[in-house]
């Protein structure tokens, strides 16, 4: 039973995850202007690690004591989650706020806290992956 939990629970954290990348990314890039994509993108960004830390906190507690590597991914996911919301997103949104800046200095400065939040995001979307695919029974006919 708690495999088929942890297996719906990362498997809907990849849902919310593939949708942001491939769906509301994309989406609002193409249709928004510079102002209303910035408050947009403000808006979606900590919702998304919201639900990610809540998936993350779900996956700490549905592994307690069940299976080690789960259990230390469900953290790591957690705590890159919660260093996104609490300090990687607010750093970008002060570099870009701060007119006292030059233009170039912000922009290396965005390139650098938004590859910082990707990475996070991708270590994310792999470890949960890891865990779906081990939790569904796939890597018994691959591995």
């Amino acid at each position: 039973m708690i495999s088929i939990l942890i297996l719906i629970n990362y498997s809907l954290l990849l849902g919310i995850m593939i949708f942001f990348v491939a769906g509301v990314s994309p989406s609002a890039i193409s249709t928004l202007d510079g102002d209303n994509l910035s408050s947009f993108l403000r808006t979606i960004f900590p919702k998304l690690f919201i639900l990610g830390l809540i998936f993350g906190i779900s996956g700490n507690l549905l592994t307690f004591s069940n299976q080690l590597w789960i259990s230390i991914s469900s953290v790591i996911i957690s705590a890159s989650f919660i260093i996104n919301l609490l300090i990687v997103t607010p750093k970008i949104n002060r570099v870009m706020d701060d007119e006292k800046l030059s233009e170039n200095t912000r922009k290396r400065s965005f390139i650098i806290y938004h590859g910082i939040s990707v990475l996070l995001f991708s270590i994310n979307f792999v470890l949960a992956f890891l865990i779906v695919f081990a939790e569904s029974g796939l890597s018994n006919f691959i591995l």
